[in-house]
């Protein structure tokens, strides 16, 4: 940020290690995950959540309409210090009542949609939102949205999937400024490794077909007039 001569605010991470039992039932249910979610969450990954939600509440706590969060361990393109000429067009358009725009695609390709051109930069609307949560937009309204998911059962990335259950609907902006560094491994992993958590192999199957068609639904009922 820096060397794009960009201001910023960092905001200290809940560190996993050190959450009491009381402020994660507070926030996270083993419960639902146990039902909705094919593996326990890790402390690491019930922390990012909460990290995430520490700074949708900062957003909510200031004035500003909205915000870009950032994970740390993120690399940028230079074509991000332009960024706000295409938020501005956005705000203008009739895209304006935006909730979350996904600035980074770190993991699998999902195919979009592009809705419209604002500068050198696309606005694009996705079948499947992309997973990973190391760069995006965040708008007031989003946030609230976000933060009304209480308690959570899922990864924040994965929950952003499930928009109709959070009701913040996901666009991207193309082409993606953000991307995970993948230099060093996360503090998530340094809490607990999500890969040595048992499966729930039929949850995981269940879980895919309501996705599929809850999925479908949603986007039949986002494209009537």
């Amino acid at each position: 940020m820096r060397q794009l001569d960009l201001d910023y605010e960092r905001v200290p991470a809940v560190d996993g290690r050190a959450t009491s039992t009381a402020e994660v039932n507070a926030v996270y249910s083993h419960k639902q995950n146990v039902e909705r979610y094919n593996y326990d969450l890790t402390q690491g990954e019930i922390a990012c959540y909460m990290s995430h939600r520490k700074a949708w509440k900062k957003l909510l706590d200031s004035d500003h309409p909205a915000a870009i969060i950032l994970e740390d361990d993120i690399v940028l393109s230079p074509a991000f210090a332009d960024l706000h000429h295409a938020v501005a067009g956005i705000a203008s358009s009739k895209y304006a009542n935006w909730d979350i725009i996904k600035l980074a695609q770190p993991f699998k390709p999902k195919e979009s949609t592009p809705l419209d051109a604002f500068g050198d930069f696309t606005l694009v609307d996705y079948e499947k939102p992309p997973m990973g949560a190391c760069g995006y937009l965040i708008s007031r309204q989003g946030a609230k949205k976000m933060l009304s998911r209480t308690p959570f059962f899922r990864p924040v990335d994965v929950d952003m999937q499930w928009q109709w259950e959070t009701g913040a609907h996901v666009l991207g902006l193309l082409p993606y400024t953000v991307d995970n560094s993948h230099t060093h491994e996360s503090d998530i992993f340094s809490v607990a490794n999500r890969h040595e958590a048992k499966r729930r192999g039929w949850v995981r199957l269940k879980e895919q077909w309501r996705f599929f068609w809850q999925n479908r639904r949603y986007h039949k009922r986002r494209q009537r007039p």
